[in-house]
């Protein structure tokens, strides 16, 4: 009866714990699951069909590596992080600590991990950052524009299909890099490396085909040195804003901008580019320095 009575006391010890906890022997079959790691990985209510680590972990295969390597490393650690799906689907960054059980004898018999959901408390990458007040700001920004121009412009069926398609391409790419760069954090994904020329790429694009039919889409070749200022180096953004400066004054070349008043007006647009975007660059220093003292 009172062996009872202690597992059963066992037991109710290691589901009031408000951290997760998952042991394994060293075979990697589950000893303990408690609740409040069934709750953190979105495994309440799951019964589970095998006791096998990796397979009760295949959607969160970076839980069963780091089990199972421990049981052949025998080596404890803290303060770690990674970033799993859980199982409803949620996206988080996991907390974590290995632990490794001996014997009396002294020989392993199994290793655990106490975890928490430390997700709102990581601060957001910086190119995390950047991708998403591009798509929070810029976006809509740049559809507004293309959407005036289609519908105020006196542009072509083809031009309109082509800008449209283009549109279309470019908000689907800034979701999926948004998407899997909030998954990996700091080590960024290859395609986030594509992010910014892909941007702008595409504003030239936008701007040839509809430019010369609605005079606002020039300002859409400020948005990737002004997003560029926000963290980047004032060199940086310099050579991006001169970048898109010539870029913009090539296109009024290639599409036939002509008299004195169009090109004052091209090379005030080409100068407002730079300015704006190292102005920008400044203020973002300036903040910076502010929030240090």
């Amino acid at each position: 009866m009172k062996g009872s009575l202690l597992v059963g006391l066992h037991e109710s010890v290691l589901d009031s714990l408000p951290s997760g906890l998952i042991v394994i022997d060293t075979e990697g079959s589950i000893l303990i699951f408690n609740r409040a790691a069934r709750r953190i990985l979105g495994f309440e209510g799951r019964l589970l069909e095998e006791n096998f680590c990796r397979k009760v972990f295949s959607g969160q295969p970076e839980i069963a590596d780091v089990l199972m390597a421990t049981t052949l490393t025998l080596h404890e650690a803290n303060r770690q992080e990674m970033r799993v799906i859980n199982g409803l689907g949620h996206r988080m960054i996991l907390g974590y600590g290995t632990l490794v059980f001996h014997s009396n004898e002294g020989a392993p018999v199994g290793v655990g991990m106490v975890c928490q959901d430390i997700t709102r408390f990581v601060p957001i990458p910086v190119n995390v950052r950047f991708i998403a007040l591009t798509n929070f700001f810029f976006m809509p920004f740049m559809a507004a524009m293309v959407f005036s121009a289609l519908v105020w412009g006196l542009s072509e069926n083809w031009e309109k299909g082509l800008s449209v398609s283009v549109m279309a391409g470019l908000i689907a790419f800034n979701i999926v890099v948004a998407r899997r760069t909030k998954m990996a954090g700091e080590r960024a994904p290859r395609i986030a490396s594509f992010h910014a020329p892909v941007n702008f790429l595409v504003s030239g694009l936008l701007f040839y085909l509809l430019g010369t039919l609605w005079g606002p889409m020039w300002l859409l070749f400020a948005l990737t040195p002004l997003a560029t200022g926000i963290y980047a180096s004032w060199r940086t953004t310099f050579v991006v804003a001169v970048i898109s400066a010539v870029f913009l004054l090539g296109i009024y070349e290639q599409r036939g901008l002509s008299g004195g008043v169009g090109w004052a007006q091209a090379f005030v647009h080409a100068l407002f580019i730079v300015m704006i975007s190292m102005f920008v660059n400044a203020l973002a220093a300036l903040v910076g320095k502010v929030r240090n003292r």
